[in-house]
């Protein structure tokens, strides 16, 4: 499970530097605070209240943002299932891509993981297309996961997929 929770919280940063619109100068400054730690768990609940407002207004990447703050900066990964969701049921690839890999990782739910990353499939754009092969192989390999599930645990074989993906397109990402 360790090597599946570093490379989620890698992947979601790359996706969230890869995802952010422009923020505010105030965001900026507060997110460095909160990214860096220097003791300033005030600047994080204050992000927190500025993109919880946000994703409240409708703002699905502020919603996207704020899953990333709970979940990958600050360790609350189950409080940020809530925003992510909505985000990824607007359309956010990003967000989609996060929850399927907290369906694996946090949950065990492998049926949940494969409609999530086949919406991240659908959703990511050719600008990002690794993230878009890396959600299509994953949904192919766990609907293989789920068929096979009578002859082993589909949330080992997901683990185990996921893994192996990340290795293959971690390995191509260096080499582009």
């Amino acid at each position: 499970m360790g090597k599946i929770n570093f490379v989620f919280y890698s992947m979601i940063f790359l996706v969230s530097v890869a995802m952010a619109g422009k923020p505010t100068a105030e965001e900026e400054n507060l997110y460095n605070e909160c990214d860096k730690g220097n003791g300033k768990y005030s600047s994080c609940t204050k992000l927190i209240e500025i993109l919880s407002k946000k994703c409240d207004s409708g703002d699905m990447i502020g919603c996207s943002d704020l899953g990333y703050i709970l979940g990958p900066k600050l360790g609350m990964r189950e409080a940020s299932i809530t925003p992510y969701e909505k985000s990824c049921k607007a359309g956010i690839a990003e967000s989609c891509f996060a929850l399927g890999t907290q369906d694996i990782g946090l949950r065990g739910n492998i049926k949940k993981a494969v409609i999530n990353y086949t919406t991240a499939c659908e959703k990511f754009t050719d600008q990002k297309k690794l993230f878009k092969l890396r959600s299509c192989a994953l949904k192919v390999a766990l609907e293989n996961c789920l068929r096979d599930e009578e002859e082993h645990d589909p949330v080992k074989c997901a683990i185990e997929a996921f893994e192996e993906i990340t290795d293959k397109y971690n390995a191509n990402s260096t080499k582009e």
